[in-house]
Formats: structure tokens, C-alpha cells, sequence
């Protein structure tokens, strides 16, 4: 470490106190004139020691999640059995209750000796399953849990035929959901430090999180790869914060796959930081932890009984003439590489104005739309490493990171509404400032109204009756808006990277919170030469 380097250790220790984002940002600041303006030098009171940050923080946290449990409240009441235009115009969509019956969680195969049908079906074994190992382990716990609490449902009441088990299942997996959040919340602030804590918020109060939280199993996902980046940030000695962090990356890729990406950005890092070591330590891991999550699916898969083989394990499925067996556990790679492009995604404009890139035959992948979706993802990977490279300075990991899974998200052939919770832990770190998150945010909120508005006319239209809704031109331009809103926020990033004076995190003169072995290390390329040195780039005053 040079000198210019170490002499910045005293004054960064001297910050203790976080600082007071009503004090600093103007969003903030103008919202908290509803609570008496912002916090004063003398605002302290007998219960400010244990009303901490990190406490507040996940309070603010269990307020989100009860309020987006309580949006899904009017499709509870009609348990999203109304017709799909109820839970459209109310918002309250979510996968989990409809996958329960459509993944035959509550009704397993029949025994081959009593002939009874089991209440509980295996995932991998008993019925394909379309997501990764660790969702569906949750699915299957939360699965077992409902059975143990409506062990008589079914049940006839009279004339009608009572089955509250799939409402039983959504409120246990929001539970468990609502667990994962403040999970990432605890490990966003360990990794912003103690002096940007209250940066979290951002990620406590994110409209996004309150409407998507009980989507889909997203925030399992984000957890894992929070968690990935809170172990990497660790001052351990060693290799011991590198191999915990390939842990959590390894079962975070077993659960959506964008944790992977946290793979590439680190290596651009660690090889302009001469880290390769610590990289190759956290990559070891990952890989066993991704195959060891994989093995009890792989196990599982092995176990399906010829008769299934032959009728629920047929791939895409019956109706398809080339339809033939699939082990469970590959469901997942067969199904993305097989799927067309999805309603959020700028392919889906294309090929709707151009018409379809392809033609696949049943069951088969659309080799040109696959071809242009990989060939955009490795030039966005290319951008973002280069950018990694060859800044004056070496960027932060959250930088790095949220220009990676954002520009993945921009190209990608499917694009849902749930996967902007993948952004928010990321953005926290990469640009923690409420102005331009909070437009960002309203677009996709405005464009999550607009889905479910179209789906409502697309229904419509299905069925003969008036036009209701909205047309499909306004849903694409509302997708178009939401997509400049991210490129504007991917654009003011890359403006902090070239230009890390403007850097609100480096500011007070740190380098990289999150960067664990990064953070403060050599970098190979000198600010005023732009050559190799092995010297550390000077702080920023």
C-alpha cells in the first residue's frame, strides 16, 4: 500500500457519526419538513441508542413488506379466482398461489400398492419444476408446512368444496419472502458502511419492493447475492471472505441466475487490482455450492416413476408431436432456451413490428432470437469490462455490478416486472442518490399498470367483448420509458466512473466499502500516465 494511500486511514476513521441524508439530499430533505424538517445537531433522545439505524432500517423493511402483503389482500378475498381481469386492475398478480396448483404442489402421484394419491407432490421427482434447485427446495417446504396446517382440505361444506391450502401457501411464502427481504437488508448495511447507512433506505422503501415482493421468489435470489457481496466485503484474513462469497453466489445462481454476472465483474476487478488469487478462491466455491444445491434435484429426477416419465414429463408437453422425456432438474435450461421473447423486452417490440425472428418448430429453441440475445449480452459484458479496465480509477464493485445485471436485464429476451428487485440491493451501492432512483422507480410502477392494463384489453379482444384497457402501442411505450429511465441511471454511473469526483460514496475520501480485498488496494493503472505502476490511485479529497 503506498504512503499517499495510508495516510488516508485517520481522517476516514475520524467519520463515526452516519450522515443525515435530510441534511444532504434534497429529496430527503423537502420529505422530512412532514416530520419537522431535518434531524438537528441536538436531535437526540433516550431511545436513540437502541433505535439505531441498522433497527429502523429493517423496520422501515417490515413496513414495506406489510404494505405489499396488504396490496395482494383484494385477490386474497377473491383467492385470484374472479377471472384474470380482477387481479389485473387491482394489482395484486403473483405466481405463487397460481403455481402451487399448476406445479401439483398440493396433489402427488398415486401410490402403486393403496392406489391413494399423495397430498404432497416432490418437485424434480413427482412434477417438472420451471425454476432452479433452491426455489424449488422453498417451494417444497413451504408446500409441507400448508399440509400440516390444513391437513382435512379439500373439504365439503354443504354444497361447495372448500380448498384454502394455495391461500395457506402464498401467506407462508410471503412470510418466508418477507424473511429474505430483511435479510438483504441487514447485509446492504454491512456492506455501505456505517457513514452511508441510512443509504438503505433506498432499498427499504423502494416502491418496487413493495409491489413485486410477493411476485415470485425473486427475493430469495436477491438475498443470496446480497449476502455474496457482504462476504466479499469482509476484512477477514486469508481466503475466508472470498470462499463464503462464492458460497452465497454459487446457491444465488441456483436460485436466478444473474449472480453469475457478480462472477465477471469481479474478475475485471481483481485483475486490474492484482487479486486474481482471491478471485479464484470465491470462483472454487460458487462452482461446488452451485453443483452441491443442484445434486438433490439431479437425485430427485432420477427417481421418476416410468409412468410419469411417459405423460407429466414430457417436453414441452403432450400436445407437442417431437414431445419426449425430460429429467426434472433440466426443465428450467430446456424452458429459457426454448422461450420466446417475453412482453417487458425490447425483443418483443422488434419482432412484433418486424415480425418474428424466427419460425421453431414445437419444443424448439428460436436459434436467431437466442443468437441476437446472447451476441447483446456479451457486447454489454465487453462495454462494462472495458469500462472496468480502463477508467482512470478503479471503479466500485457496486458499480460494476449494477452496470452488468441492468445491462443484462436491457437486452435480454425476457424482461419481468419482478426482476427489478435484482437492481435494487445494486443501485443502493452503485449510486446512492434518491432523485433519478425514484423517477426510475415510477416508470417501472407506471409500466407494471400498464402490463396488466394491456393484459386486460388483450383478454378483451380474446373474447369478443369491448375494448377495455389499453392498446399494445402505449404498453410498448411505456416499456420504452421505463428503459430510458434505466439507461439514464447506467448512464450517470458510468459518468461517477470516469469522473469519480462526483462520487458521493468516494467523497469522504474511502475508496470501495464493498470491496473487500479491493477496497484500497493497488491499482494497475496510474491516474496521471494511464500506464501499469502497481501503485494505488491517490484518494479523493
Amino acid at each position: 500500500m503506498s504512503n499517499a494511500r495510508h495516510a488516508v486511514g485517520p481522517a476516514v476513521t475520524a467519520v463515526a457519526e452516519p450522515a443525515a441524508p435530510s441534511r444532504s439530499d434534497p429529496v430527503v430533505a423537502a420529505a422530512s419538513r412532514l416530520t419537522g424538517g431535518p434531524h438537528g445537531r441536538f436531535a437526540r433522545g433516550r431511545t436513540a441508542r437502541w433505535w439505531g439505524p441498522l433497527r429502523v432500517l429493517l423496520m422501515l423493511t417490515v413496513l414495506t413488506s406489510v404494505l405489499g402483503f396488504l396490496a395482494k389482500a383484494p385477490c386474497r378475498t377473491h383467492s385470484w379466482s374472479d377471472g384474470n381481469d380482477y387481479q389485473y386492475t387491482r394489482l395484486c398478480y403473483t405466481d405463487v398461489y397460481a403455481l402451487y396448483f399448476s406445479e401439483h404442489l398440493g396433489s402427488g402421484p398415486q401410490s402403486p400398492t393403496t392406489g391413494e394419491q399423495s397430498r404432497i407432490s416432490v418437485p424434480y421427482r413427482d412434477h417438472p419444476v420451471e425454476y432452479p434447485p433452491v426455489i424449488g427446495g422453498i417451494m417444497w417446504a413451504a408446500a409441507e408446512v400448508t399440509n400440516m396446517v390444513r391437513p382435512d382440505d379439500p373439504q365439503v361444506v354443504g354444497r361447495n368444496l372448500i380448498d384454502k391450502r394455495g391461500l395457506t401457501f402464498f401467506d407462508i411464502t410471503a412470510l418466508l419472502l418477507a424473511g429474505f427481504a430483511l435479510v438483504t437488508t441487514w447485509a446492504l448495511a454491512r456492506l455501505v458502511g456505517r457513514r452511508r447507512i441510512w443509504d438503505v433506505a433506498m432499498f427499504a422503501l423502494a416502491p418496487t419492493l413493495l409491489l413485486h415482493a410477493y411476485t415470485n421468489w425473486d427475493l430469495a435470489a436477491v438475498a443470496l447475492a446480497t449476502l455474496a457481496l457482504w462476504a466479499w466485503s469482509r476484512p477477514w484474513p486469508g481466503l475466508r471472505a472470498p470462499l463464503l462469497a462464492g458460497v452465497f453466489i454459487g446457491l444465488g445462481t441456483a436460485t436466478k441466475l444473474y449472480p453469475a454476472l457478480f462472477c465477471l465483474g469481479l474478475l475485471a476487478l481483481c485483475w486490474r487490482s492484482g487479486r486474481l488469487r482471491h478471485w479464484a478462491a470465491m470462483m472454487s466455491t460458487a462452482v461446488v455450492s452451485f453443483v452441491l444445491a443442484y445434486l438433490p434435484a439431479v437425485v430427485l429426477s432420477a427417481q421418476t416413476s416410468p409412468a410419469l416419465r411417459r405423460t407429466d414429463f414430457l417436453f414441452p408437453d403432450k400436445s407437442c408431436a417431437t414431445a419426449h422425456y425430460l429429467p426434472g432438474w433440466r426443465w428450467f435450461w430446456q424452458g429459457n432456451a426454448t422461450r420466446p421473447s417475453d412482453w417487458d423486452s425490447l425483443w418483443f417490440q422488434l419482432e412484433h413490428h418486424v415480425g418474428p425472428l424466427d419460425s421453431p418448430a414445437c419444443g424448439q429453441a428460436p436459434g436467431w432470437l437466442d443468437f441476437g440475445v446472447g451476441l447483446a449480452t456479451v457486447i454489454v459484458i465487453a462495454a462494462v469490462t472495458l469500462l472496468t479496465l480502463l477508467a482512470r480509477r478503479r471503479p466500485r464493485v457496486g458499480q460494476v455490478l449494477f452496470l452488468l445485471v441492468a445491462g443484462f436485464l436491457l437486452v435480454n429476451k425476457v424482461d419481468s416486472p419482478q426482476y427489478v428487485l435484482w437492481l435494487l440491493p445494486l443501485a443502493v451501492l452503485a449510486r446512492p442518490r434518491w432523485p433519478a432512483f425514484l423517477v426510475w422507480q415510477l416508470t417501472e410502477a407506471v409500466l407494471l399498470v400498464a402490463r396488466y392494463l394491456f393484459f386486460v384489453n388483450n383478454d378483451a379482444a380474446g373474447a369478443n367483448r369491448g375494448p377495455v384497457g389499453i392498446p399494445i402501442n402505449i404498453f410498448f411505450g411505456t416499456v420504452l420509458i421505463r428503459d430510458v429511465a434505466l439507461a439514464v441511471v447506467m448512464g450517470l454511473v458510468v459518468r461517477e466512473v470516469l469522473h469519480p469526483e462526483t462520487d458521493v460514496v468516494r467523497r469522504d475520501g474511502v475508496d470501495d466499502p464493498a470491496g473487500g480485498v479491493l477496497d484500497e488496494a493497488p491499482d494497475r493503472w496510474d491516474d496521471e500516465a494511464n500506464v501499469p505502476t502497481g501503485r494505488a490511485a491517490p484518494a479523493l479529497s
